[in-house]
């Protein structure tokens, strides 16, 4: 997907189809890091504990915009 497609899921719990064939569920987001953009997915609920308190360690994935292929929101 197109990073301009992707900015409307940013901050959301939603269904990721990436390239791989997975379906992953979480929250995927935007850096910006140096002058340059990038994203990152965690789970819904390891988000929530980062909004919460931004100190606690958190395992993130880095992605590239090409490898989603498809998105879906599911926030209710």
């Amino acid at each position: 997907m197109e990073l301009t497609h992707i900015r409307r899921f940013y901050n959301q719990h939603c269904r990721f189809k990436l390239r791989s064939g997975k379906e992953v569920f979480g929250v995927v987001w935007e850096v910006d890091h140096g002058g340059s953009t990038r994203l990152f997915f965690a789970s819904v609920r390891d988000y929530e504990r980062f909004q919460s308190d931004p100190g606690q360690p958190l395992e993130v994935v880095p992605l590239q915009p090409d490898e989603i292929m498809a998105a879906e929101s599911i926030a209710s």
